[in-house]
């Protein structure tokens, strides 16, 4: 590939003298963190379901993603559901209960 013209860089660079740019840039980033959540105020989130090895919703109780995992179980019984505890790295797979005969 041929370059028609050379490339002209200024003669002298004032390294001293900010760049209005890098100011910008800087005052962004200072906005974002005052705008992110304090992790104490944060909801406590601690079991995600798993469907086929990805994670689908997120539950505050082992209980409330149970229910959720069972009926998706009964409606689809073809396809494998999982919860998963983030704070402990446990997965409980989930099956029916089996019919009493």
């Amino acid at each position: 590939m041929r370059v028609s013209q050379s490339l002209k860089l200024p003669d002298k660079v004032k390294h001293d003298e900010p760049r209005p740019a890098t100011q910008q840039i800087h005052a962004v980033a200072v906005e974002k963190k005052s705008d992110q959540l304090d992790p104490e105020v944060l909801p406590k989130i601690s079991y995600k379901l798993e469907v086929d090895r990805r994670l689908k919703s997120e539950y505050p109780t082992q209980e409330a993603a149970m229910t959720v995992a069972l009926e998706l179980k009964r409606k689809f019984p073809q396809i494998r559901v999982a919860i998963v505890d983030t704070k402990a790295p446990k997965r409980i797979a989930v099956e029916l209960p089996q019919a009493a005969a």
